[in-house]
């Protein structure tokens, strides 16, 4: 998966590029106006390429009417808007999903849980960058837990399209010292949320 420029990866070209643009706008700026000028260079866009994707956002009501070379306003409050955020958002969106797998696959949950790697910085741009898991078991964690921690790993790397490396350590210190902190998803006692 591209963490780095999902939507552009989903459609590539100017439609790609023209939304992802105009979704970064929209969450800095709401709906103010954005010249053409200004988008075709946020997004790499012709500005001939660019009136030919605003007249079909415009159709889907995603912008606000308007005549050719006029300035562009996205419909802030437009149902799609959300759905691309969340497309453009999907480091945290990673996070919460690992914290919610790991509560329901992971019994009993780790110590400490945390996510590295460039999946996890929101750099990723190919299927060969990892996301790191380091985990710290729990005491008197069953002898069949590593197994089920891979076995998720190994369900998270195919859901995410990104091979997963799972790292151990024996405390949360320990993970932090030989691994750097990442994101971390469950700390504390086991169970516990950051």
């Amino acid at each position: 998966m591209n963490f780095s420029s999902p939507l552009t990866a989903l459609f590539p070209g100017a439609s790609g590029r023209t939304v992802t643009a105009l979704s970064a706008h929209r969450e800095t700026a709401g709906s103010a106006a954005l010249s053409v000028e200004a988008l075709a260079r946020e997004s790499s866009v012709a500005a001939t390429q660019l009136e030919s994707v605003l007249f079909r956002l415009g159709l889907l009501g995603m912008v606000e009417p308007r005549r050719r070379g006029a300035e562009v306003r996205v419909v802030a409050g437009h149902l799609v808007w959300d759905a691309v955020g969340q497309l453009t958002d999907l480091r945290g969106r990673l996070a919460d999903e690992v914290r919610d797998r790991a509560a329901a696959e992971l019994d009993p949950a780790p110590v400490h849980l945390a996510l590295l790697g460039k999946v996890a910085e929101g750099t990723a741009a190919h299927p060969a960058d990892l996301l790191e898991i380091v985990a710290v078991p729990p005491a008197g964690a069953p002898a069949d837990w590593r197994p089920r921690l891979d076995a998720f790993a190994e369900r998270l790397s195919r859901d995410l399209g990104n091979l997963v490396a799972v790292h151990l350590a024996d405390t949360p210190d320990d993970a932090r010292r030989a691994h750097g902190t990442g994101i971390v998803v469950i700390d504390g006692t086991a169970g516990q949320l950051p």
